[in-house]
């Protein structure tokens, strides 16, 4: 529903103020995209309301259903092409994308049939049946502020490990936001990491899969690694520790540590916040890693993005499931724990 012009010239706008909250040059077109995306289907409703006035109820239903489930956009996107423009240059640069769209789909037949079938379909757009990347960037923008009311709502992947390679032995099942991209992890013990924003934003998930040489770790040892002078231990150099706690998945034995770090990559100082849930199963730690982190310029808007993740970090952590435990699937012949499934 965008043109080529119309998405080059949003892009160009959104580059120049990647600064901006959720904003940078690797997302703008598809930013642009996503706004382009609900401009059109609100102009579409509209020339429907207004050839068939007896359709107006249901236009209005569709228009509530989509919004109830992505919210406004134009009103999230808009300011941020208002403060790129000034107001003036914004109500022209608005004006005429407008009256581009317009242009292209009233070139579009729209009969009766076709106008049904429109509404249909919007009504199905609200529950999530949108092309990709289109929808992960509407669910960025519409959870940005929020990212847990994604994962609550429904808007969720499965992953699911075989046991094989870097999962090491370890098959599980876990639930991630819909909107963020599954990547390869870059080193051994790294399963798979996703990034926010569709693989764009500052945020990482990340599973990992480590051996304990052996060693089957219990809820007294882990209570133990929890004293003072002995948690430190676990903390990446340089690190410095915020919060620390004992949690439980699978009924398996596991904890929780809060981590400030200071890093260099290619020459430049990345200040990064951490959450790591770890647990132990037979002779594996498995961890599930979350956190923020931009220049360290950039601290300040760190704290706040963590915080935002944090109760997000704890709904994937509780979603793992170890179905070994319940199905036979280990490809391991591994003695049988007593556990149950945690509430999601």
């Amino acid at each position: 529903m965008t043109s080529r012009t119309f998405l080059f010239v949003l892009a160009l706008v959104f580059s120049a103020n990647s600064s901006a909250i959720e904003i940078n040059n690797s997302n703008a077109s598809s930013i642009a995209e996503a706004y382009g995306f609900v401009i059109g289907q609100q102009l579409t409703l509209d020339r429907i309301a207004k050839r068939y006035p007896d359709l107006s109820r249901e236009v209005l239903l569709a228009r509530l259903s989509f919004q109830r489930t992505f919210g406004d956009i134009p009103a999230e996107v808009e300011p941020m092409l208002r403060e790129a423009f000034g107001d003036e240059n914004y109500q022209k640069f608005r004006a005429k994308i407008k009256d581009q769209l317009k242009r292209q789909l009233g070139a579009q037949n729209l009969n009766l049939q076709a106008s049904k079938a429109f509404l249909g379909e919007v009504n199905t757009r609200a529950k999530g049946d949108i092309p990709e990347p289109i929808l992960e960037y509407l669910l960025a923008i519409r959870f940005g502020d929020v990212p847990v009311k994604e994962y609550v709502k429904g808007f969720r992947q499965e992953y699911k490990t075989d046991g094989y390679g870097k999962s090491n032995g370890v098959v599980l099942h876990m639930q991630l936001p819909r909107s963020w991209q599954g990547l390869e992890g870059n080193r051994p013990h790294i399963v798979r990491k996703w990034k926010s924003e569709a693989g764009t934003g500052m945020e990482l998930i990340m599973l990992q899969v480590r051996e304990t040489d052996g060693v089957r770790v219990t809820r007294s040892d882990v209570a133990e690694m929890m004293q003072p002078g002995e948690i430190e231990d676990l903390v990446p150099e340089g690190g410095l520790l915020r919060d620390y706690g004992m949690v439980t998945v699978e009924n398996l034995p596991g904890y929780f540590m809060d981590i400030e770090l200071l890093m260099e990559r290619a020459g430049i100082a990345i200040y990064q916040k951490m959450r790591q849930y770890s647990f132990f199963y037979h002779d594996r730690m498995v961890a599930v890693q979350c956190s923020a982190g931009a220049p360290e310029s950039e601290h300040e808007v760190v704290g706040a993005r963590f915080e935002r993740m944090k109760p997000l970090c704890a709904q994937v952590f509780n979603s793992v499931v170890l179905p070994g435990e319940y199905e036979g699937m280990e490809p391991k012949n591994w003695p049988k724990e007593e556990v149950t499934m945690p509430a999601i």
